[in-house]
């Protein structure tokens, strides 16, 4: 396609993007109509710029055939290549290299990096936990080995099971277990085992067959073992974060309380621990909102929001009053500007600069009026308070912190180093005063 077409483009445009959409031509003819893309064939059969478009749909699926031959002969290629044991990908699996098509065994500690994940896995150790000792130990990352621009830091739990899975590592050569639907999708489905091109012993050995078949059968009952119910989201699952890091804390069954989501996957070295019991955490947030509830109980502090929501209501008044007046202003100054247009005493050019900026203005002060008639529209402070007051005294009957007064009275939790907790509310009686 890109040999018979010459693209010319009023905006950027990736090429493969219109390979994509060319399966819909109709579609695309519109998307390039709205968003004034042309396109100009070498032999101005298609040319949008002089109207001439018509046969724009059979070209696009013309292109994509030939697109797609030229996809299944590089296919026919790469394959041919792997009968003959060439590794055909780019980037070798981690513990080889790449040469000549072959590959061997890299000269560093990678090698030996693999042959310790098989052992720890078939000494009970999960995905995660290898990553942590690996990060821990500073042993380079799969990224890292091949220079990747955007490499990780630390090990991850997949990266562990991609290798656990990788049958290269008996000697084996299996490719194409992987393939593209068509041209025109990025979606890869898996190709089933009997399709797959494998050829035995075609290159060094890192683990025996025998540790490799154990590992898929270990990792097989173990898969079934952990197939439960979906897990029980916990009170204050996306509401507790360390103080340090940012990560969310975790969970932890048998600490009955949560962790630095860092330190768990990762280990001190990364982070500390900033745990927390929940039932402590529970009690402080009970007696937060009892003092709350006692606060605003009070008479005089009623008073007080009651006078500083009349206040604020004014205030507001007098604001859209002096808005309403100001666009009413530029309003007939632009039907002057309008005015002088129709009768020829300015040109058009003369127009549009004497009304721009007195749009953008207009434009601006139209929506500051919105917000205020959107808040006058409310209800009041005064009112959202006494609301405040009800929910408060109904959550009290209760004996126990329910994750409904958690979403509807916490907005985040911050964790410091210590198990020390800072609570930020979404109401307070101190700052409702001084709002």
């Amino acid at each position: 396609m890109l040999k018979n077409v010459n693209l010319t483009l009023s905006r950027q445009k990736n090429c493969h993007d219109l390979l994509g959409m060319a399966v819909f031509p109709i579609k695309l003819g519109i998307q390039l109509w709205r968003t004034r893309i042309h396109i100009v064939t070498i032999d101005n059969a298609i040319n949008t710029l002089k109207g001439k478009g018509e046969m724009f749909g059979l070209y696009a699926w013309m292109y994509e055939q030939e697109s797609q031959r030229t996809s299944n002969r590089i296919k026919a290629a790469l394959s041919s290549k792997a009968r003959k044991g060439e590794f055909k990908g780019s980037v070798p699996p981690y513990g080889y290299r790449l040469i000549s098509g072959k590959l061997v065994l890299a000269e560093d500690d990678t090698p030996n990096n693999v042959k310790r994940i098989f052992r720890m896995y078939l000494e009970g150790k999960g995905f995660d936990a290898i990553a942590r000792t690996l990060t821990r130990e500073g042993c380079p990352t799969p990224a890292q080995v091949i220079g990747k621009k955007n490499a990780g830091l630390y090990w991850q739990g997949t990266s562990i099971k991609k290798i656990l899975t990788n049958p290269h590592y008996v000697g084996d050569l299996v490719q194409g277990r992987q393939t593209t639907v068509n041209v025109t999708s990025k979606v890869r489905e898996e190709v089933p085992r009997e399709k797959q091109i494998i050829t035995e012993n075609a290159h060094q050995a890192l683990i025996s067959r025998g540790d490799f078949e154990a590992t898929q059968q270990y990792m097989e009952g173990r898969r079934r073992l952990e197939a439960k119910p979906k897990a029980k989201k916990h009170l204050f699952t996306n509401y507790l974060y360390c103080a340090d890091c940012a990560k969310a804390l975790w969970y932890v069954h048998y600490r009955k309380g949560y962790v630095c989501g860092n330190y768990y996957k990762y280990g001190k070295h990364v982070c500390s621990q900033h745990s927390v019991k929940e039932m402590e955490l529970i009690g402080v947030i009970l007696a937060d909102i009892r003092k709350s509830a006692e606060t605003l109980n009070k008479n005089e502090v009623m008073g007080r929001l009651e006078a500083k929501t009349l206040q604020a209501r004014k205030q507001a008044e007098k604001q859209m009053q002096s808005l309403q007046g100001r666009i009413e202003k530029l309003k007939e100054q632009k039907t002057g500007i309008i005015r002088l247009l129709a009768s020829g005493t300015i040109t058009e050019t003369e127009y549009k600069e004497a009304t721009e900026s007195g749009n953008a203005e207009l434009y601006s002060l139209q929506d500051q009026l919105k917000g205020f008639q959107s808040l006058q529209a409310n209800n009041s402070t005064g009112e959202s308070i006494v609301r405040l007051k009800k929910e408060l005294k109904q959550f009290l009957k209760l004996s126990e912190l329910t994750p409904e007064m958690v979403h509807r009275f916490i907005d985040r939790i911050e964790v410091q180093a210590d198990g020390s907790v800072n609570i930020h509310y979404k109401f307070t009686a101190t700052a409702l005063l001084t709002a």
